[in-house]
């Protein structure tokens, strides 16, 4: 099986479907996957790092994905970096809807005077037709006065 890396740059969205398989010399590919989600299903928007006003003393990231149908499940993981490594991920989850949000990643300030670069970055993934599709996006870089 052939794997793959991914790099996101700032404000990017990237969609991918299934799983690619190599296939040695005699041997038959199977068909590459549709990219797009037969439902629409996209990142509709990440964020950029702010402070919290649900959480005192923090900072925080929201996503949320969007189809233009319900799908039958769906998941959004959003990730809080600071200085280009992962501080914090959450996963929310939804069956038979249309949209998704996240809204519960975030980093308690130990500290308002240590400065860092933070960031969000999103992965959806939607179950259509027993077929997974799916979506990434990061958000824009934001120093902010938090040290964690």
């Amino acid at each position: 099986m052939l794997t793959a890396a991914l790099v996101l740059a700032v404000g990017t969205t990237l969609v991918s479907a299934g799983t690619a398989h190599a296939a040695t010399a005699g041997q038959e590919r199977p068909p590459f996957p549709t990219a797009l989600s037969p439902a629409g299903c996209s990142i509709e928007y990440v964020t950029d790092p702010h402070p919290a006003e649900s959480v005192p003393g923090a900072i925080k990231v929201n996503a949320k994905a969007q189809c233009r149908a319900a799908v039958p499940e769906q998941d959004l993981s959003v990730t809080l970096l600071a200085d280009g490594k992962p501080l914090v991920k959450t996963v929310t989850k939804a069956t038979d809807k249309a949209f998704l949000f996240n809204q519960s990643t975030y980093i308690t300030c130990k500290n308002f005077t240590d400065k860092h670069t933070f960031q969000g970055a999103a992965m959806g993934t939607s179950f259509e037709n027993s077929q997974p599709y799916i979506q990434f996006m990061s958000g824009r870089s934001v120093e902010l006065a938090c040290g964690y």
